[in-house]
């Protein structure tokens, strides 16, 4: 009996010690060959050539054929003909991937942009949702999805409105909107970031990539540069590469909405036309060329495919659900108060603090210490939007007193609250200061006070001034910025949508990715 316990004890040691070792070498491979996750993702717009709804149906099924999900982010009124059609096979394809939206008619004027070009930010976001809640509905209905996976605009024309306007339309996977797709309009350093309250994979830049479907030389020069990229990245810990195409692709010769809407043209539905269309044998070709690539980027090591839904298990935002600790406020505090360069989102321990919530937080932080009483950490920051355009003066209150400050903070609490954004101007009695100005007073503010709690005026520095220097990130207003797009008219400007887009980098800051 003896002998057979023994027997038994040894196999558990070594079996013990076997799934260690076993997750030892695991996490020395991991190590070795980081993670590149790679979201493949098609823009499914065409709702004119038939041929497109048979080249979305085979992509979607050579891709469930190797085990890999893509996002389809469906146009509104393509959904509705396929639904017209009767193409059920076509639906039930892509409903084996997630499925995004991709705006209700994408190329029919006036586009997203132009819309949107004379709107400020709540009227902005209200006639984004009147104008696209509807085509997002039908794309859930018809696929038979609770909500989608991700928004991503037509051509060139985007504007932070559609961001914020997201959890409206039913766009937000796991609760978090996710905006998926590729343009110069804002970005960080060519990875996924945080802006408006949601999660975005844009402006990837040197990690964005695709291959040359319909020239058979280009294959090669297609698998070396996702290799080049995946090698660079892995000697960066790992990253995402972000891989689109449409559909009609594989099937036109001209793109069909170029056919029809080029330069501001907007003819009546009747007179509409399809794109001209490839022979078969150029579209088998482009399909066995794709499924080569795909093939090669399913090889590489430590490589795996994603989809937006899964994009904010990958990049959680822990700032949101662990908070501030006294000493990451401290440091916040510290970088506004020695600032040379603005205000920016900051990264402390694996968490990212945008602009917004540095001013939420701190917000919070001074309240309590007006009221004598310790902030509770950690802190929580709120999801709080940019402001309006600020029309208040630089001119900072004279070393205000509690009172005053305890005031001010109590109105800016409250409409942090109810609006659920910064206010464009901050009132001391009958005189408004920037939000910028006031976030160097709360920062002031808490250093004094959290070091004298009984301290009868805050110091403030003369001639202190910050800027929101997150804003450079967002793309300044130029001819081809929105002129650019085919569909837009050459030289088409939108300084207004700019403006907003500036306003909402105080959201800005980078998504960081959990593991």
């Amino acid at each position: 009996m003896k002998t057979h316990l023994s027997i038994i004890l040894a196999g558990l040691c070594v079996l013990t010690f076997g799934k260690i070792a076993s997750r030892r070498l695991e996490a020395a491979e991991q190590n070795q060959n980081p993670r590149i996750d790679v979201i493949l993702w098609f823009d499914t717009e065409d709702y004119l050539l038939p041929a497109s709804d048979d080249a979305a149906k085979r992509l979607a099924e050579l891709l469930t054929e190797r085990g890999i999900r893509a996002t389809f982010k469906v146009v509104g009124e393509k959904a509705r003909t396929l639904e017209r059609r009767g193409r059920g096979d076509v639906i039930e394809s892509l409903r084996k991937h997630e499925i995004g939206y991709h705006a209700n008619f994408h190329s029919v004027h006036p586009t997203p942009t132009e819309y949107l070009a004379e709107c400020g930010w709540l009227d902005g976001v209200a006639e984004f949702a009147r104008r696209e809640g509807a085509g997002a509905a039908h794309v859930r209905r018809i696929f038979n999805v609770p909500t989608l996976a991700c928004y991503g605009q037509p051509g060139s024309s985007w504007a932070p409105q559609a961001i914020g306007a997201l959890r409206q339309i039913g766009i937000a996977p796991h609760d978090v909107p996710c905006y998926v797709d590729e343009g110069t309009h804002v970005g960080i350093d060519q990875k996924p970031f945080w802006y408006a309250g949601a999660l975005n994979v844009y402006h990837m830049g040197d990690n964005y990539t695709r291959m040359e479907l319909h020239d058979p030389a280009m294959v090669e020069p297609g698998k070396k540069k996702f290799s080049d990229i995946s090698n660079r990245l892995k000697s960066e810990n790992g990253g995402l590469i972000s891989i689109f195409y449409h559909p009609c692709e594989w099937v036109h010769r001209e793109f069909w909405d170029g056919v029809n809407f080029a330069n501001g043209a907007n003819p009546p539905r009747e007179l509409w036309k399809a794109p001209p269309q490839r022979t078969s044998e150029e579209t088998d070709g482009a399909f066995r060329r794709f499924a080569e690539y795909i093939d090669f980027i399913k090889s590489v090591p430590g490589v795996r495919f994603i989809t937006a839904a899964d994009l904010p298990a990958i990049y959680r935002d822990r700032t949101m659900t662990e908070g501030a600790s006294q000493e990451e406020l401290g440091e916040i505090v510290s970088a506004l108060l020695n600032s040379r360069d603005g205000i920016a989102f900051r990264v402390l321990n694996g968490k990212s603090f945008s602009a917004a919530d540095q001013f939420d937080l701190l917000t919070r932080a001074v309240g309590e210490l007006m009221q004598k009483q310790a902030p509770k950490f950690p802190l929580l920051p709120r999801v709080i939007l940019g402001p309006d355009p600020a029309s208040a003066t630089s001119i900072l209150p004279q070393n205000p007193s509690p009172a005053a400050l305890r005031t001010t903070v109590s109105d800016v609490s409250n409409y942090l609250s109810t609006q659920h954004r910064i206010p464009a101007r901050i009132f001391f009695g009958s005189d408004a200061i920037s939000p910028a100005d006031f976030l160097y007073v709360l920062a002031s503010a808490y250093s004094q006070l959290n070091s004298n709690p009984q301290k009868e005026t805050i110091q403030l520095l003369p001639e202190t001034a910050l800027s929101l220097k997150a804003a450079t990130y967002v793309a300044n207003d130029t001819p081809n910025l929105y002129g650019g797009w085919v569909i837009h008219k050459h030289g088409f400007r939108a300084p207004k949508v700019v403006e907003q887009a500036k306003l909402q980098a105080w959201t800005l800051k980078p998504a960081i990715r959990a593991e």
